[in-house]
């Protein structure tokens, strides 16, 4: 016999073994702690962001960066900067990660910041780069993108995968190496990467949530000039394809047929009846309801693990009890 179950039933018992989030990024913390000398540093002497090799992510002064600036006029940088010598500019340094706490410091009208010196090539650079930003919540779906093919890339060349690019994907265990850091499983870096492979144009519109990232990665596989046709179509009408249009398309365009005209027949059809409204089956959960059972400074994927961990023994549970 079926018996209701509550929250309770779910909850009960089960957070004794979760580990909390403060243990979580202490355990993080301790694995990357730097043991170089911290050190302070003229903010003159650091490269402004955008000089650092494949550097894939956007320094905005937004309300985050405000609120970030305030923090720092108020405790200081809790979290040295990582940077490395220019070697075609002497005294000079490059920063590694902490492009957003360095111009944040500016900011706050500091002059000098706390640096760990790493005297590191270009490709272990891009590794520790990608690993220390891509923590960060409300990445740009672009940035991840880019910052997944930026460390994949220097991974290649340093000789430790050569099975990580389109082409090269069907090693899942490549691409577990590429995005294990950050909590993304293997599909999710494969279509991250494939989305740098859009004109700028489409990204920009999946970084605007115009365009969902599965489109995104559909479109990918176009050829340049044939995602033209498709931004063509969107700048006129304002109507970007779905899933059904993008797989017609496709099949065009695996016959050598897919041309503006083809993009304009196949977006211009429209179903005469109206399609029945689908039943809701899944469920959404809003973050501003999930926020009340997590620390402030608790990431998603913090909380996507968290809740997942707690449904997994939910489910062992009523197994054990049917």
């Amino acid at each position: 016999m079926a018996k209701n179950v509550t929250s309770a039933d779910i909850f009960g018992g089960m957070f004794q073994n979760i580990p909390t989030y403060e243990n979580t990024r202490k355990s993080e913390e301790k694995e990357q702690k730097d043991t170089s000398p911290v050190i302070m540093m003229k903010r003159s002497c650091l490269h402004d962001f955008s000089s650092f090799y494949g550097h894939p992510y956007r320094v905005v002064e937004d309300d985050k960066m405000l609120e970030l600036a305030e923090s720092i006029r108020d405790v200081g940088i809790l979290e040295p900067l990582q940077v490395r010598p220019d070697k075609e500019n002497p005294g000079k340094y490059e920063i590694i990660a902490g492009h957003r706490r360095n111009y944040a410091a500016g900011l706050a009208g500091l002059d000098e910041v706390p640096v760990y010196i790493k005297d590191i090539d270009d490709n272990a650079a891009a590794v520790i780069m990608v690993d220390s930003n891509n923590r960060r919540e409300m990445l740009l779906p672009s940035e991840k993108a880019w910052a997944y093919r930026t460390k994949a890339e220097a991974l290649r060349r340093q000789g430790k995968r050569t099975d990580l690019l389109p082409g090269e994907e069907q090693d899942s265990h490549g691409m577990h190496s590429v995005g294990e850091k950050n909590g993304d499983g293997v599909r999710t870096v494969q279509r991250y990467i494939r989305l740098t492979y859009l004109i700028p144009e489409l990204l920009g519109l999946v970084d605007k949530e115009n365009l969902p990232i599965v489109s995104g990665y559909l479109l990918s596989f176009f050829e340049k000039e044939e995602q033209g046709y498709v931004l063509a179509y969107y700048e006129k009408h304002q109507l970007l394809p779905d899933k059904s249009q993008l797989t017609a398309m496709g099949a065009l365009r695996e016959q050598g047929m897919l041309d503006a005209a083809a993009v304009d027949r196949i977006m211009s059809k429209r179903e005469k009846t109206e399609k029945p409204l689908k039943k809701k089956t899944g469920v959404t959960l809003k973050n501003s309801c999930l926020r009340q059972y997590f620390p402030r400074e608790a990431t998603a994927d913090y909380m996507e693990k968290i809740i997942l961990e707690l449904l997994e023994e939910w489910a062992k549970k009523e197994q054990s009890m049917s």
